[in-house]
């Protein structure tokens, strides 16, 4: 079973015609749809390794967790088909929801969605941390259910579904030309054939050429740390229940989700001078982040992936001329392989950030500074920022013209502050101000 809970101002949501012809006619007020003032929305895939008993236990234990953390009244179960390509019959969905209602009725203010109709939804989703988790629910028979010889047997099968894709879909050219495929047994992970990897390590190679012209150190952190150190800089809070846990010891670890704490520690472990300024570090690391497999979309949207990281450590000084140099190095990458860009925005501080105003202002002022000197058109994204600071992200098309969001540039001046990042200036310890991280996102 696999849910998304949205802590929300309110969800409209209204049945249009049924998607499943066995299902129960709706009255006439059930088809007018419904308004629920703040709630929890929890969007549900009841999938084939679930049974009712113990599903519907385990999907009322999570839900009322989520509950009770952000404080809802209400909860809106919403049965929602996108998030598993592994669904269980509707009889057995149906029952899981019902009995799942009836219990969760005794605290709470239970609404239930129509099951088997395809339906609009509106809703406002709240801005604080938890305000959107997703989560896979397992029974404790689960394991025990599964047909050895049938999984062997599809394990070595590529799960890609070409059906509806177009004919130049990368994941259609990606089988035919024998570069990578996707598996059940790791959703959201490429598995790299040789003839795809001899195209990866160039794109590599030359990553690394153009950034050693361009006076940048490579480094590379591991891919598990303490949880201690993602406290500190604030992913722990934010987005610990959407990535990978594990523990070492009786303590907590976390699979890293990005690069930044890691590379923070090198610049630490030695005393800077401002001659050693401004300090650029690449990494090019292996990052995972959980995702809801419905959203999954091969090359373009995955689990695993390796992201390419820089670390600009500068002074206030030097941050515009850091900036202008960054946005043309990742502009000379983006012709270089001919790809088309659709827009640059400037995305500013969410409602839920660290740091204090002051520095916001004058961290979206040096970004806005920089556009306009280099004469960019861009687009003013309000509330998009990172929570630790603002951007410039740049939007590309694909061959299907299809818009995604790609390289971005982030300064960051909470950072430094958190794991008191220092130089030496002449006779003075100086607290350094200015940290850039942009990457390309290939």
């Amino acid at each position: 079973m696999k849910i998304l809970t949205l802590h929300v101002d309110y969800i409209n949501f209204k049945p249009l015609k049924k998607a499943l012809k066995n299902v129960r006619d709706l009255t006439d007020k059930e088809k007018k749809g419904k308004k629920i003032k703040e709630s929890l929305v929890v969007l549900t895939a009841v999938e084939k390794t679930d049974n009712v008993e113990e599903s519907f236990k385990e999907l009322v234990k999570n839900v009322e967790d989520v509950a009770n953390q952000v404080k809802a009244q209400s909860i809106v179960l919403y049965p929602y088909a996108h998030l598993s390509n592994n669904l269980s019959s509707p009889d057995v969905a149906v029952a899981v929801l019902d009995k799942a209602g009836k219990e969760l009725g005794k605290n709470f203010k239970v609404v239930s969605a129509p099951f088997g109709y395809y339906k609009e939804f509106e809703l406002k989703i709240k801005g604080h941390p938890l305000s959107e988790l997703s989560r896979e629910i397992k029974t404790e028979n689960e394991d025990k259910k599964i047909d050895t010889k049938s999984l062997l047997k599809s394990m070595g099968k590529n799960i890609l579904d070409g059906s509806k894709l177009k004919e130049n879909d990368h994941r259609i050219l990606g089988r035919q030309m024998n570069l990578f495929s996707f598996h059940d047994v790791a959703p959201g992970m490429v598995f790299w054939h040789n003839n795809g990897l001899i195209i990866k390590k160039e794109l590599i190679k030359f990553w690394r050429q153009e950034h050693e012209k361009a006076g940048y150190q490579e480094v590379s952190t591991p891919q598990i740390m303490d949880k201690k150190i993602w406290q500190i800089s604030g992913h722990w809070e934010k987005y610990n229940k959407n990535n990978f846990l594990t523990k070492y010891e009786k303590r907590d670890f976390l699979i890293k989700p990005m690069n930044c704490p890691g590379g923070i520690l090198i610049y630490k472990n030695s005393p800077k001078s401002y001659k050693d300024l401004p300090l650029k570090v690449g990494e090019l690391g292996i990052v995972h982040r959980q995702e809801l497999s419905g959203v999954l979309a091969g090359l373009f949207r995955v689990i695993q992936f390796t992201q390419d990281d820089a670390h600009i450590y500068c002074t206030e000084k030097q941050l515009e001329t850091e900036l202008k140099k960054v946005v043309n190095l990742t502009n000379s990458f983006y012709k270089k392989f001919g790809l088309k860009l659709d827009c640059i925005e400037l995305s500013t501080r969410p409602e839920k950030r660290i740091g204090t105003d002051k520095l916001w202002d004058k961290s979206e002022k040096a970004l806005e500074n920089v556009l306009k000197k280099l004469k960019i058109k861009y687009k003013l994204n309000k509330g998009d920022g990172a929570f630790y600071g603002p951007k410039i992200d740049f939007h590309l098309k694909d061959s299907l013209n299809r818009t995604w969001q790609c390289g971005t540039v982030q300064l960051d001046f909470s950072m430094p502050e958190r794991f008191e990042l220092e130089y030496l200036n002449i006779q003075m310890v100086v607290c350094l101000h200015g940290f850039l991280l942009f990457r390309f996102g290939f």
